[in-house]
């Protein structure tokens, strides 16, 4: 597999002025899903019309655009709207945890054709945990070929693979040999991302929302998003707020060998690890117990209170306007509303105007995220210059 087919980080806005590449023109079309018109191009590029109609035709030629229903006109023969053409083209979505896998098969509008729940176990190797995924993918896409494919991981993704992983749950695992292997066996490009970071993506409602998503399950992770912008840090790690010490965890030894951390009190392992819940031998079985068993609702409440705690420095840190917490654990009612009391108690009162802190939309929101990533590298201008290229050629 060719180091071209990769999926790399998404571009800004496009250029306007006669410089405008095919690859912008491109961009600027996917901004608006109602498209726009030939005349509406030239006016907002600044291009000469022989430009612009050049790179259009290479724009057809590679399938990435078509001419869409007639625009309203108050005369005349109503022009035609070009659009960035997404019709029949299909993205996987694998959102792998520690116990359980979901796969995802999406159009680029964003709408989920079909699902599946893979059971698996992260202890084991790679080749077992990758080979029953790509299984399940082949199996849900039935013969059909997507464009790409998103995998999000419960650990830190570094795209130059400086960032070790032996303190992660993910310490065996060779993660460019996995986007090789997942590149080979499903053909197309494979771009892999955070869990939590591509659950935040998925979580965006406006274009320059700022948003903190929070997944409580097994584990303890976040994702940040500034003024639309997914933060990811100077090595992928932005966001892993599970690794903080807090004082509540003094002398709680964490997954990742440490001692302190927030995720060996504040998530579905250490929940799972308090020996006043002994009885229950999984996650499922001690969240589905939350609304009976008074012991369990207490554990959840103070695991997220501990959260809350931790999460009130993000607030007066960033700002955001949402905080929205997923994750099996995450989204109880007890833990989410201990959470938001711990919050409102600890943080500055102006950083709290306006402040929402509400579930996440679990089932799809990672789903979603990884689609969305995986279109903006997937068309991003240079990317969509070299394809260009490449047919020239």
């Amino acid at each position: 597999m060719t180091q071209q087919r990769t999926l790399v980080g998404g571009s800004g806005q496009p250029p306007v002025g006669l410089a405008t590449s095919a690859g912008h023109v491109l961009q600027l079309l996917r901004s608006n899903a109602a498209g726009y018109s030939r005349a509406e191009l030239l006016d907002i590029t600044g291009m000469a019309r022989s430009t612009l109609y050049e790179r259009l035709d290479a724009l057809f030629a590679a399938g990435l655009v078509y001419e869409s229903t007639p625009i309203h006109a108050q005369r005349g023969r109503p022009p035609r709207a070009l659009r960035f053409d997404d019709r029949n083209k299909l993205v996987l979505g694998i959102d792998i945890g520690h116990t359980h896998a979901g796969i995802h098969l999406l159009s680029l509008s964003r709408e989920i054709e079909a699902s599946a729940l893979l059971p698996i176990d992260i202890v084991q190797s790679q080749e077992d945990v990758a080979g029953q995924v790509i299984k399940e993918s082949l199996r849900l896409l039935d013969g059909r070929q997507p464009v790409g494919a998103g995998v999000g991981l419960p650990a830190p993704v570094d795209p130059l693979h400086r960032l070790g992983l032996e303190r992660t749950v993910l310490a065996h695992w060779d993660l460019q040999r996995l986007q090789e292997v997942m590149e080979s066996r499903l053909d197309c490009p494979v771009l892999l991302e955070n869990d939590v970071r591509s659950m935040a993506v998925g979580e965006v409602r406006e274009p320059l929302e700022s948003l903190v998503a929070v997944k409580v399950s097994t584990g303890v992770g976040s994702g940040i998003i500034v003024g639309g912008a997914l933060v990811r840090g100077a090595h992928g790690a932005a966001g892993d707020i599970g690794h903080v010490r807090v004082p509540e965890a003094a002398g709680r030894r964490c997954r990742c060998g440490r001692d302190g951390c927030l995720a060996a009190v504040a998530s579905g392992r250490a929940l799972l690890a308090d020996p006043k819940l002994s009885g229950y031998g999984t996650l499922r079985q001690l969240v589905d117990a939350c609304g009976s068993d008074p012991a369990v609702r207490s554990a959840v409440a103070e695991a997220g209170r501990v959260l809350g705690r931790a999460l009130a420095a993000t607030v007066g840190t960033l700002n955001p306007g949402r905080i929205a917490i997923g994750g099996l654990v995450g989204v109880l009612p007890d833990f989410l509303r201990a959470c938001r009391r711990q919050i409102l108690d600890d943080a500055f009162e102006p950083s709290l105007v306006d402040l929402e802190i509400v579930p996440a939309d679990s089932r799809t929101a990672t789903a979603i995220g990884l689609c969305r990533l995986v279109e903006e590298s997937l068309y991003a201008p240079e990317r969509v210059e070299q394809l260009l290229v490449q047919r020239a050629g």
